[in-house]
């Protein structure tokens, strides 16, 4: 049995799933095994993955969904889990890079740190044209390398999404994993957000501050194209849906669960305005009340929103919050 899993949900990931296979295989611990789970991909990235699987059986594993539907990451990454054996779960997506001590250098320190569910560091993000260091910070200060109790990181993560561990620098052992159930499947987009939260809650994680991926940006991302379609709207609604349950049984910080409550209204009318003025109005009506709390909450909002153009009911209400009664 290998001591590291490797997860990886490819999706139309042709042209960078070369790039990444080549850093896998490149890493100086060699005590692994890459499962590569397809997600409903209709260019050639299926043939790539079943490729790497034939040359190197028993170490690179290739599985896909049945009619080669489309789940989402967070049921395709669970699934990719359930296929795997290792006592740790590493992640790497398929257009990010390790160097090749990355999983050498996580593990060495994780593993002499036994009390910890997980280790993350920052990634260098990497566009075509320049790169910058993922900003980790609380209060505009760096935050050390050590172990976080649980709770510490949480409000981090929940105040600057930046902030928030990437799949592809991080590393959680499987025992933990199951304990706080993997992937939520319900949200998409900021599945591992939540992953992140659930876990920092309960548990000890451990921060290291040297880089070990690049992380891609690129315009053909999957988050890139569902900004594009608008679907990612959707999927954040039910990401801050579950923030703002998480936070309301939770002691955290109060203020920024009024935030998120205003971040979703604020997403809610993105959705609503694709329906034309008078269906905008009766969809933001239905799904209000829906959440009757939220209604209430922004019920001079809602007023505004139903009788003028949602731009300038907006440009009202902040003036109304940051200028005549602030």
């Amino acid at each position: 049995m290998a001591e590291v899993s490797i997860i990886t949900p490819i999706y139309n990931g042709s042209k960078t799933l070369q790039e990444t296979y080549e850093s896998v295989i490149g890493q100086d611990h060699k005590d692994w095994e890459w499962i590569l789970f397809d997600d409903g991909s209709n260019d050639n990235t299926q043939t790539i993955a079943r490729k790497y699987s034939e040359e190197h059986p028993g170490k690179i594993f290739y599985y896909e969904h049945t009619d080669n539907k489309n789940f989402g990451t967070a049921y395709t990454r669970n699934r990719a889990i359930e296929k795997s054996q290792g006592e740790f779960i590493a992640f790497i997506d398929q257009d990010d890079i390790w160097y090749k001590e990355r999983l050498t250098h996580q593990l060495g320190i994780i593993k002499n740190h036994k009390e910890c569910a997980m280790i993350w560091s920052p990634a260098l993000y990497w566009y075509e044209d320049r790169t910058f260091e993922q900003p980790v910070l609380i209060d505009n200060i760096k935050i050390n390398s050590g172990i976080y109790k649980p709770g510490e990181l949480v409000e981090l993560f929940l105040n600057d999404l930046r902030s928030t561990p990437l799949p592809s620098a991080s590393i959680i052992r499987r025992i933990y994993f199951d304990k706080v159930s993997g992937f939520e499947e319900s949200v998409k987009g900021s599945e591992d957000v939540v992953l992140w939260i659930k876990t920092g809650d309960k548990f000890d994680i451990y921060f290291d501050d040297k880089i070990i991926v690049k992380y891609r940006k690129h315009f053909d991302s999957t988050l890139r194209r569902e900004h594009r379609s608008g679907k990612m709207n959707e999927w954040n609604l039910i990401f801050y849906k579950w923030v703002i349950d998480f936070i309301k049984k939770s002691n955290y910080d109060k203020n920024i669960l009024k935030d998120y409550e205003f971040t979703y209204y604020t997403c809610l009318k993105k959705i609503a305005a694709r329906e034309g003025y008078f269906g905008s109005r009766k969809k933001l009506i239905n799904e209000l009340n829906k959440f009757p709390e939220l209604k209430k909450k922004y019920g001079k909002d809602f007023v505004l929103d139903l009788i003028l153009p949602f731009s300038i009911a907006s440009k009202i209400s902040a003036k109304f919050r940051f200028v005549w009664f602030k």
